[in-house]
């Protein structure tokens, strides 16, 4: 009996540690499912204000997107020239950048850059935006045939590319501001291109260039400023369907030009813009809105003029002193030249403004403008309003003959002029 109550007590103290243990293990059981509860909580939490912080953060950059759509769907924004153009053209690898770190990068040198006919590239590496080329970056640049911008918008620093050796220069598409004496004193350049593109060549940009080199200009708008082209050697220059500003001196002194082409353009010059210019050369200006400041053309070594288009409007002694020219034919709804436009201009032989069907004609030749041609024998003015003014044609050949909406006149008949 005692045995057995002996035994009874020792499973009654045995379930019980069981029962304790089972309990205490419950607890902890417990416990650890409401602290794993509270680290989700947190965990919850901590991802919302994550999500709130980052939602905050991407709504700015998220903004841009709609601006961006509307200007693409609103090209006519676009301005004439500037155009971004599309070309199979590889931008070059190899150029030293540094960074502005805002996004932007300057190019600051050649770098490892073996290429010889170099496109600028618009990023670097790092996908920067090209904002500048550095002053002297690409200074005396040998061992390359041509020098490519495409759709470039932005600055190239003063002396950037002078002295370079290349033959030649394409600038395509894009604003680009090009800054005192970038491309100055590269004389070996045959060609210098410009097309698409809003164009702003600083004061001596291109200063003596070039080696009986072509310029050509096509549908482009912008500024050439004072001085820009200045001694350069060119043996043509075409200007197509351009409307550009030149000002003072900028093509001055280009002795050897022997062909001025200028095609569909609005042109606008200032005074001496093309002064002491020319071999001899030939000027067609066909379907053309001109405005010359005075003395653009003076002392320049012209053969023949021919002017066609809306508008030719011709300040003072603009094509005075050319002593080569001979032949002068001008055929717009609106012409006006100013005192001495074409004085001492000692080989001119024929002059024709206007002489054509039309009736409506606005003709302004204004006083002394054609005074001591000593060899102009023949004069043809059309029909329509027309002044002249006194001693237009004195000190001209003896022989010259006048004719001015269909009527005969002398040099001492229109001595007072004509309205």
């Amino acid at each position: 009996m005692c045995k057995k109550m002996q035994v009874c007590r020792i499973l009654c103290v045995v379930l019980c540690m069981m029962l304790c243990v089972a309990g205490c293990g419950s607890k902890g059981t417990e416990s650890k499912g409401a602290e794993s509860f509270a680290a989700e909580e947190s965990s919850i939490a901590d991802a919302e204000a994550v999500s709130e912080d980052v939602g905050e953060r991407d709504t700015p950059e998220a903004e841009p997107a709609v601006p961006g759509q509307e200007e693409a769907s609103a090209p006519e924004e676009e301005p004439q020239g500037g155009q971004i153009v599309a070309t199979d053209l590889k931008p070059s690898e190899g150029f030293e950048f540094e960074s502005n770190g805002d996004g932007t990068c300057t190019i600051t040198g050649i770098g490892t850059c073996t290429d010889e006919d170099i496109v600028i590239p618009l990023e670097s590496p790092d996908g920067e935006t090209v904002t500048l080329i550095e002053k002297y970056a690409l200074y005396s640049l040998e061992d390359v045939n041509s020098v490519t911008l495409v759709n470039y918008t932005y600055e190239i620093d003063e002396n950037a590319f002078q002295y370079g050796e290349f033959t030649a220069v394409n600038i395509l598409g894009g604003s680009p501001v090009i800054n005192k004496s970038a491309f100055s004193s590269c004389e070996d350049l045959t060609s210098i291109s410009f097309s698409d593109c809003n164009i702003q060549a600083a004061e001596y940009a291109f200063y003596s260039c070039g080696k009986d080199a072509e310029v050509t200009f096509s549908n482009c708008t912008g500024v050439i400023e004072k001085n820009a082209f200045q001694y350069s050697d060119f043996s043509s220059l075409t200007i197509s369907n351009c409307d550009l500003q030149i000002e003072e001196s900028a093509f001055s002194s280009c002795e050897d030009l022997t062909s001025i082409v200028f095609t569909g353009s609005t042109l606008e010059t200032e005074e001496y813009a093309f002064y002491n210019c020319g071999d001899s050369a030939t000027i067609e200006m066909t379907d053309c809105s001109l405005t010359f400041d005075d003395r653009t053309f003076q002392y320049s070594s012209i053969e023949s003029l021919t002017i066609t288009g809306s508008q030719a409007d011709m300040g003072d002694s603009v094509f005075s002193g050319c002593e080569d020219l001979t032949a002068v034919n001008i055929d717009c709804g609106s012409v006006t030249l100013g005192e001495y436009a074409f004085y001492d201009c000692e080989d001119l032989q024929s002059v024709a403004i206007c002489a054509n069907a039309k009736s409506d004609n606005e003709i302004k030749i204004d006083d002394r403008a054609f005074q001591y041609c000593k060899r102009l024998e023949t004069v043809d003015i059309g029909k329509g309003n027309i002044e002249i003014g006194e001693s237009v044609f004195s000190y001209c050949a003896d022989n010259l003959a006048i004719v001015a909406a269909g009527k005969n006149y002398t040099a001492d008949a229109l001595k007072d002029g004509l309205k």
